[in-house]
This record gives C-alpha cells, sequence and structure tokens, in this order.
C-alpha cells in the first residue's frame, strides 16, 4: 500500500500583523494589490513549526490552502524584490 498523507501531516499559514491581516480578510486580491509586505506564508510538516525562521514573530495566523499559500508566496517575493531593487537603484 502507497504512503499517504494525512490531512494533518502538511498545513499551511499565513502569518501576518493585524493590518495585513485585515486587508486578506477583505480579499487576497486586496492584500497582493496594496504595498503591504507584513505578511509571511509557511508550509508546516507534522506541524513542526520550530524550525521556521520567524514563525513566533507573528501576531495574526490563519491557516490556508495550497494554492493561497502559492499566490501569496510569490506576492511576497515580488513585493520584497521591488523594494530591494529601488534601495539598489538609490546608492550611488
Amino acid at each position: 500500500m502507497p504512503f499517504q498523507l494525512s490531512d494533518d501531516f502538511i498545513k499551511y499559514v499565513f502569518c501576518s500583523n493585524m493590518e495585513a491581516k485585515v486587508l486578506f480578510q477583505d480579499s487576497m486580491e486586496t492584500l497582493m494589490e496594496s504595498e503591504n509586505s507584513d505578511f509571511m506564508v509557511f508550509k508546516v510538516i507534522e506541524g513542526k513549526v520550530k524550525n521556521l525562521s520567524g514563525y513566533d514573530e507573528w501576531s495574526e495566523v490563519i491557516e490556508i490552502d495550497e494554492t493561497t499559500f502559492k499566490k501569496l508566496h510569490l506576492n511576497l517575493c515580488q513585493k520584497i524584490g521591488r523594494a530591494v531593487r529601488n534601495r539598489y537603484k538609490e546608492k550611488p
């Protein structure tokens, strides 16, 4: 019999401050279209969060599905990438 993942084996969570949570609860698109990058998404395997750097620093945690995880992860990477490129341009 092949190994089957239980529903609790992998979970995806959205962690944020209150402002990002409010935007997310309005809609994922509202958060994604905003300039807010005060959030992180995590893939939690077997409930092990102790090795997830920064997980315990967030005040708000919401369980999400894999598709939402992927969309928010990409959005966060784009926002942070833009911020890094803008800082690089500002240097003399």
